[in-house]
């Protein structure tokens, strides 16, 4: 129902930090400096093994849509198995949205009340309505500063940042009202023509929901000791962080949305362009449409990662040497630690950076010679 205040998430979706790195070139014979992306995978093989805290979970990496590395740890887990994504979910329900857009269904510059709610005026029987000056830009660039029914908006619409689970999630209605279908079957249409066997969408407890989608793992969640999860997925988590996949699968809407063949050009643009700047862990963060944008040192990257009670996940793509990585994880961290929870991808987002950089340096002394 329209009238449905979103869920309190705030501890549940904790979006993973990292860092840029600096890579130097040696002095020597710098014509020798090279990376491959079997370097990064086995680097991040290594840092996983040597980490001090839990890891299960599955990670794939991709150049040019080719698998280069792959890794499956922890009990259960398979090239196979299918997590919870989190907020990778947003990236989804924001390509769905562009194309409605594409189709001509959808108008970012429209105001959200009148999809929601239609042209007329407020009625007697239905008073309440979101700040009108909301768009569905705004939402997809979670600029809208959305507050739940009856309650004031936080800020002027397109003023500032402020990440919103909400505004995904009346994303995941708007699509509803324009398609005639409800979310979920929209994201199973669209794992069917895209043939990515392994995305589903499914509500419920986590335990009935391993019943319909066998391949997903419990998730398990960090307190005194590890304890399987009882998350709860209902219709306005889904498009804002409930849906499911496996590494393999997601990998492949990554690769298949980067490539040019989910959205136009033009939305493709929209989707990837800073539109707002964002204070993140990371330094320099800003955000396009269920994307964070980083331009550190000359390399292009588009990521977010995600936290629900007994998942993590995270996804990169690099643009200019067309490389993917997908990380999801069966096991949510303790959050009376952030610095431990963040640890891992700090050190896996690094790594990636630091070779990049790497293999940047080498372009450019081949270009010289």
């Amino acid at each position: 129902m329209l009238t449905r205040h979103f869920p309190n998430l705030l501890g549940y979706f904790l979006f993973l930090l990292s860092f840029s790195a600096n890579a130097t070139t040696p002095r020597h014979q710098p014509e020798k400096v090279t990376s491959n992306t079997q370097d990064i995978g086995h680097i991040i093989e290594t840092t996983i093994k040597n980490s001090l805290q839990p890891f299960s979970g599955s990670i794939l990496l991709l150049e040019h849509g080719t698998t280069q590395f792959e890794l499956q740890i922890g009990e259960g887990v398979t090239y196979e198995t299918s997590f919870v994504v989190a907020s990778l979910s947003k990236q989804i329900t924001a390509t769905l949205v562009m194309q409605a857009v594409d189709e001509g269904k959808l108008d970012l510059a429209r105001p959200l009340n009148s999809y929601l709610f239609g042209r007329q005026e407020a009625s007697i029987l239905e008073p309440e309505r979101f700040d009108h000056r909301i768009t569905l830009h705004h939402l997809l660039s979670n600029t809208s500063g959305i507050a739940p029914l009856g309650q004031e908006n936080h800020f002027e619409p397109g003023s500032k940042f402020a990440y919103s689970n909400l505004g995904y999630a009346l994303l995941g209605q708007v699509l509803e009202k324009v398609n005639k279908q409800p979310f979920s079957e929209q994201v199973m249409e669209f794992a069917h023509e895209n043939q990515l066997g392994q995305l589903y969408s499914a509500v419920g407890n986590i335990g009935v929901i391993q019943q319909k989608v066998t391949s997903l793992i419990r998730g398990l969640e960090e307190s005194e000791s590890l304890q399987p999860t009882n998350l709860e997925i209902d219709e306005m988590l889904l498009p804002a962080g409930g849906l499911i996949a496996s590494a393999r699968a997601f990998a492949s809407f990554q690769h298949r949305l980067h490539s040019g063949k989910l959205i136009s050009a033009k939305s493709y643009r929209l989707m990837t362009k800073a539109h707002t700047q964002m204070k993140f862990f990371w330094p320099n963060m800003s955000y396009g449409y269920g994307l964070r944008i980083n331009t550190e040192e000359g390399i292009s990257e588009y990521s977010h990662t995600g936290y629900l009670p007994g998942y993590m996940s995270m996804s990169l793509h690099y643009p200019q040497f067309n490389i993917d990585l997908v990380m999801l994880e069966n096991i949510s961290l303790n959050l009376n630690d952030i610095n431990r929870v963040l640890e891992l991808h700090t050190q896996i987002r690094n790594t990636i950076r630091e070779q990049l950089m790497l293999r940047k340096t080498a372009q450019t002394v081949a270009s010289l010679n």
